[in-house]
């Protein structure tokens, strides 16, 4: 099967059930994903390495990082006009402190978040920020609280199967009702933390003694650090799912401003919906900002009408369509799929 008819065909029951289990546990043997997956371990095995190979699918780390004190997390819209869109988020993606890039149709044309020490980098970093030499609008919503976490839900699935935990299965996610989110851990991750992190972007089932070469420390030291990064929930392993892969065609950023008073009431309610994959509280012109992943284009009315317009608190909504995604979790994307990272392809961890 081609890459292509991958991408037309979807994930079956068994994709679906081995994707399941890894959201659980992204670094669970192949024995146990194949168990908890109700298939065979060559199975398990060999789907997972066909869905990666073919681009639909990247198993990595991922972490709220102002909640895991590895730094600040900024959305940032961009006015470039439409004709130098595709520049400038190709140019945005060959950054590595930005974490993900796309252009947009709507009142922005690019979006992208970038992952800065301090929020007071912002002010050099969209200073840098040009197309031809000439610089554009921009405008920064310092993201201040997250309500959804890594490879709990992908939209149209549950992805967190009941299974006996392990000291890399990913920690229980936040429950979106109590409107309090992830709650941030007010300390800087250590050097060690940072290198573990980083290395496991790139490749989250990365043996363990490649593991501690690249960060050059002990296994055994290196083990105890992974594990206290995934048990603490600071850490999540599992698998970057393409929502082509699951028959989500529309990919949608919305951005809405909420009255102070109603934010954790609007946040809690927007993240508890299946269709919503990310949902944050940020400063500035807009307060809550959401991704969602939709069936089809004519999925976009209903969406607007009957879950952004039941949002408690609502002043002002703006709906943008993601046109063309080249960057998702640092993980680079070409027509759709997930492009290999190289070795020297690092992200800034800061």
């Amino acid at each position: 099967m081609t890459t292509t008819d991958t991408h037309a065909a979807g994930a079956d029951d068994v994709d679906r059930a081995v994707l399941r289990a890894l959201a659980h546990d992204g670094r669970a043997s192949w024995a146990t994903i194949g168990e908890l997956a109700g298939c065979s371990t060559s199975t398990a095995q060999r789907r997972v390495t066909r869905l990666v190979e073919d681009g639909a699918v990247r198993i990595i780390a991922a972490s709220d990082v102002l909640a895991s004190g590895f730094g600040v997390s900024t959305k940032v819209r961009v006015r470039s006009g439409a004709a130098r869109a595709d520049a400038l988020a190709d140019a945005l993606a060959r950054r590595p402190e930005v974490r993900f890039v796309s252009t947009l149709t709507g009142s922005a044309d690019c979006t992208a978040e970038v992952v800065l020490p301090r929020v007071g980098d912002l002010t050099a970093f969209l200073s840098t920020i040009e197309v031809d030499g000439r610089p554009v609008e921009t405008e920064a919503l310092p993201i201040v609280r997250t309500f959804t976490a890594p490879f709990t839900v992908f939209p149209g699935d549950a992805l967190a199967p009941t299974a006996e935990r392990s000291t890399t299965a990913n920690a229980p996610a936040p429950d979106p009702s109590t409107g309090q989110g992830v709650t941030p851990v007010h300390a800087d991750a250590t050097p060690e933390e940072r290198a573990v992190f980083a290395a496991l972007v790139r490749d989250g089932r990365k043996p363990l003694t490649d593991l501690a070469r690249e960060v050059g420390r002990s296994e055994a030291a290196t083990r105890r650090t992974l594990e206290d990064l995934v048990q603490s929930g600071r850490l999540r392993i599992g698998p970057l799912v393409a929502p082509s892969l699951l028959g989500r065609a529309t990919e949608l950023e919305v951005w809405i401003s909420v009255a102070p008073d109603r934010l954790s009431a609007a946040a809690a309610q927007l993240a508890g919906h299946p269709s919503v994959h990310y949902a944050a509280a940020s400063l500035g012109r807009f307060n809550l900002i959401g991704q969602a992943f939709l069936p089809d284009f004519a999925s976009v009315y209903t969406f607007s009408t009957d879950v952004l317009g039941a949002l408690p608190g609502v002043r002002e909504v703006d709906v943008t369509v993601q046109l063309r995604t080249v960057k998702r979790m640092w993980s680079r994307i070409e027509d759709g799929r997930f492009v290999p990272t190289s070795a020297t392809s690092v992200p800034a961890i800061p």
